[in-house]
This record gives structure tokens, sequence and C-alpha cells, in this order.
């Protein structure tokens, strides 16, 4: 029965999307005559019975940050998130490191640490071929809320969170993360949903709402040829694919927990933030003029979709969760570029403090903001909806976030079986496809997409990123450093030149107060990673020299000048030390030789500073009139030229 009365769901969800042959040539005409979902809600649609359990909603939205939030609420530019905090309660949601996407939208939904629930990455090994393909529901160890409602005899629907492909079976529907048209482009949707019958549906939804025209892209860009055009009309794409699908089949379904996942709030940043306002030293204007308003368009249009969830949730007594698996950077501390310990990661725009908010029924309203921890958000949900959490979850039900009784109601470890959809093994185009956008992205390097042995087995095998990663983990949330240590060596065992674990291998001895051990780690990822090693070499330096520990520096400056003689930065930075320990004839040999070659103003100025320590004067004045050539607003260096000439005359 259970079956039949799937199938004829099946059915309703086609309904909407089904055309006749004729249409389809006129994707476009008809996209841009229809309105976009998010602003088209169902005017009438099916309630829950006003008895029964209170329903959840849970809206995972990626890299949700407080300081963007707030400053469109104030703007009037977000009204729906406005109200939701105003009339119920937030808190700033703790993460944890690594800040990568897979990793804590994984623990979000199982209430487990990465080291038990086993995702780690964005990739995974196959097990046959040991090619590197996108991370699966396959590599989870443990079950998620989902399942553990769905065995408890609750009603679910799941769409597009991260890692749960193929589609789970479950008591209810479930689509799972490749249906989003950010990382997978012209896949095989076999395996995407369960009941596998509602795959042609998926299909219909993607053509349709994924597809996003110029017209729109030109309210978000101006110009919608720019490079950047492609990649947010994905974005739109998913955004839009994931919110349809997850609004119809809940209207039809009316589940007990409804999960969707929206990844376009954190990738939006990625691309634009650096252009959006207020401006940061490194945006151009033009830049600032393209693109400074796709950030706010963009959260407008989440803020509408908000809203249809904030009809469901008041029409069907139902209690909405809101949060984030991180922060994001959209303030001064936008980096220019990547800092030296966080070389080559988008992780680096991320702020470890993310979102949490709740609205609708049993929500009380908080007077100010709250604090939670990732680690609380499933034994929340499990405790909303009644069903016991397994002991090992770190976390607690966020009490304090209602005005009914809520504790946590823990039994022995759960094991419940999680049973997957038939699916087609994803070929080597869709996973080069997929490495491709992640390395757009900055969340891989080359080297990382890069086949290993095949581990054998059924289950997929561990990259030597997800070693580095549960490194990371344990190094810095877990306080485990033997165990960091272990796991740093694993993934060096499959890539011994992988830079990121010989960069972490040097963090670990540098925080245990190793300093030469430190060093020679940190040479090791330099040579690996084949890159401008100034940015590393002098982000280093500079930090031990704020603990106060010179003479680390020194050692690092000086053996990097010798390691990379034509590298001007760290010759400066070795010099500008030498000259402050009055080491003044060291320091001028340091950097002298680049003196004929060199266009940098700082690179003059220091010569000049060491010629006067010691007491050449013709020099000063030569080496500052130069410097004032190239640039001549450099009031200090006008002032200090001014003084020499006085003094030699």
């Amino acid at each position: 029965m259970k079956r039949t009365w799937l199938a004829l769901l099946a059915v309703l969800f086609l309904l909407p999307s089904c055309r006749q042959k004729g249409e389809e040539a006129r994707g476009e005409e008809r996209a841009a005559a229809s309105p976009p979902v998010e602003s088209s809600d169902i005017e009438e649609r099916s309630r829950r019975s006003p008895e029964g359990r209170r329903p959840v909603l849970w809206l995972g939205l990626d890299g949700l940050d407080w300081e963007l939030l707030d400053r469109l609420s104030a703007e009037g530019k977000m009204p729906n998130w406005k109200r939701l905090t105003e009339e119920g309660y937030s808190a700033r949601l703790a993460s944890f490191l690594p800040l990568l996407s897979p990793i804590l939208w994984t623990t979000a939904a199982t209430g487990m640490p990465p080291d038990v629930h086993g995702v780690l990455d964005f990739q995974e090994v196959d097990p046959k071929t040991g090619r590197k393909v996108p991370i699966s529901g396959l590599s989870r160890a443990v079950p998620a809320v989902w399942n553990l409602a769905s065995a408890s005899g609750r009603k679910v629907g799941v769409v597009g969170w991260w890692a749960t492909h193929p589609a789970e079976e479950a008591n209810g529907f479930f689509v799972s993360d490749r249906a989003s048209p950010i990382l997978f482009e012209r896949q095989n949707l076999a395996g995407v949903a369960f009941p596998p019958s509602l795959e042609a549906g998926v299909g219909q939804v993607v053509a349709r709402d994924g597809e996003v025209t110029r017209e729109e892209l030109s309210s978000f860009l101006g110009d919608p040829s720019g490079e950047k055009a492609a990649p947010l009309s994905r974005i739109l794409g998913a955004t839009r694919v994931h919110h349809r699908i997850a609004r119809d089949l809940y209207d039809r379904n009316l589940p007990d927990l409804l999960a969707l996942y929206i990844e376009g709030t954190d990738e939006v940043g990625h691309l634009f933030a650096t252009s959006t306002p207020p401006k940061i030293p490194c945006a151009s204007d033009r830049d600032l003029a393209r693109y400074g308003r796709v950030v706010e368009r963009y959260y407008g249009l989440i803020d509408q979709m908000l809203g249809q969830w904030m009809r469901r949730a008041a029409e069907d007594r139902a209690t909405l969760i809101v949060h984030s698996d991180h922060g994001f950077k959209w303030g001064d501390d936008r980096p220019c570029g990547f800092a030296s310990k966080d070389w080559s990661t988008a992780a680096f725009w991320h702020r470890q403090e993310g979102v949490f908010a709740a609205w609708g029924a049993g929500v009380r309203r908080g007077e100010r903001r709250g604090s939670a921890s990732l680690f609380d958000v499933a034994p929340t949900l499990l405790a909303l909806l009644g069903i016991l959490a397994d002991r090992r979850m770190p976390g607690r039900p966020i009490s304090s976030a209602f005005d009914f009784p809520i504790a946590a109601r823990e039994r022995a470890p759960v094991v419940t079986e999680v049973r997957r959809v038939a699916a087609e093994p994803i070929n080597e185009r869709q996973a080069d496809e997929y490495a491709k956008k992640l390395l757009a992205l900055g969340y891989l390097t080359g080297s990382e997409t890069k086949p290993l042995a095949a581990p054998g087995g059924e289950r997929p095998g561990w990259t030597e990123g997800a070693w580095n990663n549960l490194g990371v983990y344990l190094r810095d949330t877990a306080g485990n450093p033997g165990g960091a240590r272990a796991a740093f060596e694993k993934s060096l065992a499959l890539r011994p030149d992988y830079y990121s674990a010989l960069f972490n291998l040097a963090v670990l001895e540098r925080s245990r107060g190793a300093a030469k051990a430190a060093e020679d780690w940190f040479f090791r990822s330099l040579a690996a990673l084949r890159a401008d090693p100034a940015p590393a070499v002098l982000g280093w330096s500079h930090e031990y020299q704020k603990e106060g520990n010179t003479p680390a520096a020194r050692s690092l400056l000086e053996r990097a000048a010798h390691l990379y003689p034509e590298n001007e930065e760290i010759a400066r930075d070795y010099a500008i030390l030498l000259y402050r320990a009055k080491e003044c004839p060291k320091a001028l040999a340091a950097l002298s030789s680049f003196e004929a070659t060199s266009r940098k103003t700082r690179t003059w100025n220091a010569l000049a500073l060491f010629q006067t320590c010691l007491g050449n004067r013709e020099e000063v004045i030569r080496l500052l009139t130069r410097s004032l050539a190239l640039d001549p607003n450099q009031p200090e260096v006008a002032r200090s030229l001014a003084m020499a000439k006085g003094a030699a005359a």
C-alpha cells in the first residue's frame, strides 16, 4: 500500500512539469514568461491536520553569517529574515575546524564528529579503480537524523543534502545532492531520488527551474555575458531546483521532517564577496560597479523562499529551524588573496561562527542572541521529533530556544541500516567536471584530483585530503596531537609530496614548541607546493616576531633567503630583521642585489633606511629620490628626504 501511494505521489509531482513535444523547443520563452519559483508560491495548498505531531522544517543554508544578515535586514532587503529573528530565537553557532561543507553538514545531519561519521573530503576513492570521485553517502558510517526518524515511524523528506547520493530509502521522499546544477551538470539522474519513480520529475524540474534567462542574469550582473555569468547561473538554477522540489513534495507529502539544503548562500560569497560593498582595497571600481549588487539580490531571493517556508510553518503548526555550517567573511577581514597559513583553500573565507535560528510552533522569543554548537543541531531535531538520540553524540538539545521542555533522551549506540537505491557509477567525464568546479572555487588543487592505489573492498577509500582533514580536526578541535600526527602521516603515505599534510605537520610541531622540526616540515611543504613562497614565509616570520620568538623568525628567513635567492620579498623581510638587530652592514648586503632591477618603493625605502644606519646621506638622498619618482604619494618618505637634504646642507 505504501509503495502504491508513493507511486501516486511521483505522478502528482510530475504533473506540473509535463509538456507536449512541441513545447520542448520553447524552454527559454517559457522560462521568461513564468515567474521564478521564489516569487510564485502556490495559492491553495494542502495543510496538515491540526491534530497529531508538530512537524519540523529544517533549512540548511551554507555559509550564513550574522554580519551580512544583520546588515541586509537593517537595510530592509531581508524582511522575512528580520521577522524570523525578531519573533523567534537566534544564536551564534560554533562550528569546528576544518571548515569544509561535506564534513560539517554531515555532522549536522548525524550529530557525530567527523572521525565517527567518516565524511572527510569533497572526494572519495573508488575501491576498485583508485579514481577520485565525488563524495557520496557511501562514505557515511552512521545514520542521519532522517534515518532515525524514518525508522521511528515518522514521515521524512530530504532534498539536496551534502554527501547523500545514491538516494536513501525512507518513509517518504529523498532527493540526493546530485540534482544540483552547481557541481553536477549533465548528470545521469539514475539513483538521484527515492522512490525511483521521482527521477523523471526531478529531471523535469532541473530542466525548467535550472535554466536562468539572460534577462534574469542582467538584474544581478548588468552584463550577462561576463566570465561570472555562467557560475552565477548555476547557483541561481540550483537554488531554485532544490527549493521547488522540496516545496512541491512537502505540500503533497506533508512529512513530519523536511530537510532542505541550499549551497548558493556560500558559493555566491566565494564568487562575489570581494566585489561587494563596503569596498576593500583589492576590489576595483569596475568590479564593484559590475558585481556590487549580486549578493544582496541573491540573498533577497533566499529571503523570498524563506517567506514561503515561514508560511508553511504557520499553516502547519511547524517548528522552523534554519542554520548554517559556518560563517563567512563579509567585512574588513575579507582576504585580498589567501593568508600564509591557509594557502589555497577557499575555507580561509569562512568564519568559525555560523548562524542558528528557530521560528514557529513552540519557539521562545529570544531577548538576545544565544549560543549553540553545530553538534547541538541533530540532538535538537531528534528531541523535537520525540526520538531517542545516540549517547555518542557530543551535543545537547538547544532547550533555551523553546517554550516547552526539551531534553536529551539517550540510548545505547543506534544501529539503523541505511539502504540506498540503485545508481550507476559516475563516469570519468562527470568526475572531472566536478573536480574542475571545486578547483575553480579553491577547494581543491590539481594534485588532489590524481588517482590513488585502489583500496579494494566495498566501501569507498579515504583520499589523502580526507586523512589530512581528519588530522586538522584532531589537532585543532579534538585536542589529540598524537592522533593528528598519525592522520597526517597516513595522508603522506598515500601521497608523499602532499603539501597540505606537510604544512600541517609543521603547524603541529610549531604548536608544541619544536621550531627546528616545524621549520623542516615547513620548507618541505614549500618545495611540494611549487608556488611563490613569500606569503607563507613572511606570514610565519611575522607570527614568530609577534610571539617574541625572534630567533625562530631569523632562522626561518635566513634559510628562505638561501633557498630562494631571487625572491625580493623574502630578502627584504630578512634584511629588515637584521636591521632591527642593529646589523646594518648585513642588512644592506642581504638586499642590495635587488636595487638595480627593483620596481618596488618598499625595497628602495628599506635600502635608504640601512644607508641611514651606516651614515651614508648621499645614498639615502639618491634612494629616496628614486622612490618618490616612482610614487610621489609618499608623504613620510618626502619628509625623510627633506630632512636628509637639510642635514647634508
